[in-house]
């Protein structure tokens, strides 16, 4: 089978649109590879006890909003004990106190973001960083690192410059669990098709 990099994120249900925007942030990355998104089961859902998907992705993210619920906080323990580098987004809202007794207590350095623009540019800036850093681990081509590359540069440049204002995605299932599929394969049973086009710019 072909390899598919994989990528676990945390998000309470309150984070609807954030998981949107991560979703198709993922999808719209300049890859040859396929990715599997895992999510925190939403309300109604039955989750695995077991929690495999944390313990064996390649990458693993926390997205906090106004509060900190379960079972978010089980995951990133999970996440810990499998030796996971730990990236945490923290949206710029006001806070329950025990989300804010949650992010004292998580050693990470949290990366705030003040709307879906710049969650987009943080998240994509910091995922394409960790795959430069050993590109042969994920299988990345020449060309891939190359186009990897000039995204990074780029969003480096963007963040330089001041925005203005945010852009509500279109929601069209990138915030759910997927699978996205390398250009040129086939989708495989049960996977969601998300455009590149349909991320935020």
């Amino acid at each position: 089978m072909t390899r598919r990099l994989s990528i676990f994120i945390s998000a309470g249900p309150a984070l609807e649109i954030e998981r949107e925007v991560v979703g198709k942030s993922i999808a719209s990355l300049p890859l040859s590879v396929g990715w599997i998104m895992k999510h925190t089961p939403r309300p109604g859902e039955v989750p695995d006890p077991s929690m495999e998907a944390v313990a064996t992705c390649d990458f693993y993210a926390l997205l906090l909003g106004a509060d900190i619920t379960a079972p978010v906080g089980a995951e990133l323990e999970v996440a810990r004990r499998a030796g996971k580098r730990i990236v945490a987004f923290l949206s710029e809202v006001p806070r329950t106190p025990a989300a804010y007794v949650f992010i004292r207590r998580l050693p990470e350095e949290w990366l705030r973001f003040s709307g879906e623009r710049e969650l987009r540019r943080l998240f994509q800036k910091t995922l394409a960083d960790q795959i430069l850093e050993r590109p042969e681990s994920y299988g990345m081509s020449l060309v891939d690192w190359e186009a990897l590359s000039a995204l990074s540069s780029e969003l480096a440049d963007e963040a330089s410059q001041r925005e203005e204002g945010d852009i509500t995605p279109r929601h069209g299932g990138a915030g759910s669990d997927a699978v996205i599929v390398a250009p040129g394969r086939d989708l495989p049973s049960g996977g969601v098709l998300i455009g590149r086009g349909q991320h935020p710019s």
